[in-house]
């Protein structure tokens, strides 16, 4: 851990949560979810929207936000990214020197969602600082042993025995596909329990 992920880590323990009213989602009946993620490049961008698309048409959610952290300055951001009323992005140069994002980020993390769901598996700090701003109803994310105190729901990672795997096929591995496969199982346990 270098010194300003601890200034991060002990800011954020500092932070006050916000007042929200907690409580038990399935995917089923939430109105509202919002997505955190890490921009990766547009394929990605195109398989989060995808995602929040499935959300709408197949489990009835009727409004689906998005926010993205971006690992470049604003001149240098993506020209797919889009800002909305519920979505958006913020990037490396909207950030303090804490680490903390300064703008583009208000109106998501006041957005009463019913569910608040980060899509990354390991943590990427300025999203934490979301997660723990969010006013959401019920916030998921992936089992992390130093990350799960914002958390109401986690869900533990498959780990795949790369001891089975011969050399070209740890090569060949896309490393999304872990992602993809834990955004499936994530998006599977949220619509099959029953939380009323």
């Amino acid at each position: 851990m270098n010194w300003k992920e601890r200034i991060f880590r002990w800011r954020l323990s500092r932070l006050v949560p916000p007042d929200r009213e907690r409580r038990g989602c399935s995917l089923g009946r939430a109105q509202s979810v919002g997505l955190v993620y890490l921009e990766r490049d547009h394929a990605h961008y195109r398989e989060v929207k995808e995602l929040a698309k499935r959300l709408k048409n197949e489990f009835g959610v009727r409004r689906v936000g998005m926010m993205s952290y971006v690992e470049t300055d604003a001149k240098e951001s993506p020209t797919w990214l889009v800002k909305k009323l519920d979505s958006g992005y913020f990037c490396k140069s909207d950030l303090n020197w804490h680490g903390w994002p300064v703008k583009e980020f208000e109106a998501f993390v006041d957005a009463p969602f019913d569910l608040l769901i980060d899509l990354e598996l390991e943590p990427v700090l300025p999203l934490k600082f979301i997660v723990r701003k969010s006013c959401a109803a019920m916030k998921v994310g992936v089992d992390h042993p130093d990350w799960n105190e914002d958390l109401d729901l986690r869900v533990v990672r498959d780990q795949e025995e790369e001891e089975d795997l011969e050399e070209v096929d740890v090569i060949l591995h896309d490393p999304m596909d872990d992602w993809r496969a834990h955004t499936k199982k994530t998006i599977s346990f949220l619509n099959q329990m029953d939380l009323q």
